[in-house]
């Protein structure tokens, strides 16, 4: 019986794939080389709280974002795209995806200037801003779940 490849979608990324999302990871401005992503790659598999999910179509991975958990809040240090596969919405849904990993819990990333409206326009709020050194500054966003009827908080904003 021939084995059927997994449909597409994210997935926890099995180590077999690390290679290729540090060549992924190696354009994020935070990483910049592949060995920087390689080690930032074995650091997060190495956390009890991190995760490494992928999009991995007819077995090429397309996605990577990493997620941890600390102390009652998520961290997404990082995510990328092929880029060939860039403008086709995948840095959208693995946002989405992680989220959805978060619950009701709250999500921050760090990101420059280039990135700050992508996530806002994705409902992110700015929590802190960092200048650099070179100029410009680095900002860290935040995401909160929204408060359901009846919770305490609720319609207070």
């Amino acid at each position: 019986m021939a084995e059927t490849a997994a449909a597409p979608g994210w997935t926890p990324l099995p180590p077999a794939y690390d290679a290729r999302a540090a060549t992924l990871l190696a354009d994020c401005p935070a990483l910049g080389s592949i060995d920087a992503a390689r080690e930032a790659i074995a650091a997060l598999r190495a956390e009890p709280e991190g995760e490494l999910h992928g999009w991995v179509e007819d077995g090429a991975l397309v996605a990577v974002y990493g997620l941890r958990k600390v102390g009652m809040s998520f961290e997404m240090p990082w995510l990328a795209v092929a880029p060939a596969r860039r403008g086709e919405r995948f840095g959208r849904s693995a946002l989405m995806d992680a989220l959805r990993h978060c619950g009701r819990r709250p999500m921050t990333v760090v990101t420059g200037e280039g990135l700050k409206g992508w996530f806002e326009r994705v409902g992110f709020k700015t929590v802190g801003r960092k200048p650099l050194p070179a100029g410009g500054y680095t900002y860290r966003l935040g995401w909160y779940a929204p408060r359901r009827p009846g919770e305490p908080g609720y319609g207070a904003h």
